[in-house]
């Protein structure tokens, strides 16, 4: 070999060696720059009142946002992937009007609830939403409301749990098909999944909120909001664990199972979702005939938040219909 391309070979090894190393160092720094979610995180939250009411569970402390009368009919509204609990903050006020009790959670992993690091499976989630609902004390059958990866939730739990569930709305649910959720498997893997979703996922997930919403007057909220759940350790490793140990993307037994369970449903979906596409209404509709579909012409995948007024214009209906009445 030339001794040129000898001393080029030796160089890239050093800078490649050097980049190695870089990152390796990365990996336990990033976490110094980001807070604790601890019990004394959670006080400073109450009482600059930014947090609603923390519960305690077997997997990880609660955090969940409360409003409308204490008898009123239950609503809890199950976020989908990245946003939190923040994605419902424009149902709030409107459902609480319409009279009911609403229950807006932060999964574990999101907002201000833990970030356990443990298996993200669907007995995870189940597990949390049973134990979240006991420690609230709810007795009654609950409306139920998932968007996105929350949609899938809420399947499987109507499918597991039917006695508990007095209704569910389905916001561009996931369930009915795969769909890639990273450009790469390869984001997925061992060390190098860990490394990207650790350091770089929370400001990605943010530039993607901030495009979602280029045109709305809800952006700079949304921004907040990403720069307020992110800056708490655990928030990227939350959302690897989910896409490794979940396979929420296809879950047919759930959609047969919420089929089978009689409990009244409804589906709203954009027509230019380009996450979960409207094709997949489909099978929703295939499996459970008696569904509901709401169909938002235009509307892409992030309905919930930008397109609250709209979704609501159906949902509260649908709600008032079914969701209030003993069964």
């Amino acid at each position: 070999m030339p001794r040129t391309a000898r001393t080029i070979g030796k160089w890239v090894g050093i800078v490649a060696i050097i980049g190695v190393a870089a990152l390796a160092v990365t990996y336990p720094i990033v976490d110094l720059t980001r807070s604790p979610l601890d019990d004394t995180a959670r006080a400073q939250l109450s009482s600059q009142g930014a947090a609603g009411r923390f519960v305690p569970t077997s997997q990880g402390v609660m955090h969940v946002r409360i409003s409308g009368p204490e008898n009123g009919p239950v609503v809890m509204l199950v976020h989908g992937g990245v946003v939190g609990g923040y994605g419902f903050e424009n149902w709030q006020k409107p459902l609480a009007a319409a009279g009911f009790r609403v229950l807006v959670p932060d999964l574990l992993g999101y907002g201000y609830s833990d970030r356990p690091d443990v298996t993200y499976d669907r007995a995870f989630y189940m597990k949390q939403l049973t134990e979240l609902l006991d420690g609230l004390g709810v007795t009654t059958r609950v409306n139920l409301v998932g968007a996105s990866f929350g949609g899938g939730i809420v399947t499987a739990f109507t499918a597991e749990h039917p006695t508990r569930v007095a209704s569910a709305a389905l916001m561009s649910p996931a369930g009915g098909g795969r769909v890639p959720l990273v450009p790469a498997e390869f984001m997925l893997w061992p060390v190098i999944g860990d490394w990207i979703f650790r350091v770089a996922t929370p400001s990605i997930v943010t530039n993607q909120m901030n495009t979602a919403y280029a045109n709305s007057p809800n952006r700079a909220a949304m921004e907040s909001w990403m720069g307020e759940q992110t800056r708490f350790r655990g928030f990227g490793e939350g959302i690897l664990h989910a896409l490794r140990d979940y396979d929420s993307g296809w879950q047919p037994d759930a959609l047969d199972g919420l089929g089978r369970s009689g409990v009244p449903t409804m589906l709203v979906w954009g027509t230019a979702d380009a996450v979960h596409p409207y094709a997949l209404s489909q099978q929703w509709t295939s499996r459970i005939p008696r569904a509901e579909l709401v169909t938002l012409e235009g509307a892409g995948h992030a309905i919930t938040y930008g397109r609250a007024e709209d979704v609501l214009a159906s949902v509260i209906p649908f709600l008032g219909e079914v969701g209030g009445a003993a069964r």
